[in-house]
């Protein structure tokens, strides 16, 4: 029987936008503590991907792993290799049968999701907004995903800080992910003159579960509290902030 983890990422030295951090060195185990305290409640182990050396012995269930970050982009997009070394990550682990993955700060597990985890469902969390939040509509884009935006506009704003399914769910999501990001940085290298990828990958995850899994994607309650409203009690599998 495979097992069912939940995948986190850290990766320094990457700036990011969204959050301002651009750190030389992490205490991962502060920086995941909340995080695997929530999930030992349920016997479940945390996998942290890094990108930094670390000599800090984790606790039981939590599992730190060094990876090494893409290097194909001109310009570095901290965002977007999360979404890489995941997909190398799940590949390399076939023993994992469903996974949770989730952003480190702020998600904290408060009930046991993957018994409710149907196959060919992803589970994300998701915002009180719809696409014309300001982290899309301010971001650079290539044309079919502003095409994208602008005609479906009124959709709600997916966040995958929380995205869990089954792996093969998840690897097929992640493969576009990859394939995407992969065909606009070759694009960016030889056209730069042409609009591309900003800083933020909501914009692109948004696109791909809308466009790509429309009759199997569930959000809300279920998946995630109200964003940004702190809950910690709640029947949802995972607090947002």
């Amino acid at each position: 029987m495979g097992k069912n983890v939940v995948i986190t990422q850290f990766l320094t030295e990457i700036p990011d936008k969204q959050t301002g951090q651009n750190l030389d060195e992490i205490d991962i185990i502060e920086k995941t503590h909340n995080l695997y305290e929530s999930t030992a409640k349920f016997g479940i182990e945390l996998h942290a991907l890094i990108n930094f050396s670390n000599d800090i012995m984790p606790p039981s269930l939590e599992k730190i792993i060094q990876v090494e970050p893409f290097a194909n982009y001109s310009s570095y997009k901290g965002r977007f290799f999360r979404w890489e070394v995941t997909f190398e990550y799940l590949l390399r682990h076939p023993e994992i049968e469903k996974a949770a993955l989730v952003d480190a700060g702020d998600v904290e597990m408060l009930n046991y999701p993957f018994d409710q985890v149907k196959n060919g469902m992803l589970y994300v969390g998701d915002e009180d907004n719809d696409l014309t939040g300001t982290t899309i509509t301010n971001d650079a884009k290539p044309g079919y995903l502003a095409e994208f935006i602008s005609k479906n506009r009124h959709l709600q704003l997916l966040n995958t800080g929380v995205l869990v399914g089954t792996r093969e769910m998840l690897l097929e999501f992640l493969a576009i992910v990859v394939k995407l990001f992969a065909e606009d940085a070759v694009n960016e290298k030889f056209f730069p003159e042409q609009a591309h990828l900003g800083d933020f990958e909501m914009g692109i995850t948004c696109y791909i579960l809308y466009k790509f899994f429309p009759e199997h994607v569930c959000h809300g309650r279920l998946v995630t509290t109200h964003y940004k409203y702190y809950e910690r009690s709640s029947k949802a599998w995972f607090k947002y902030k």
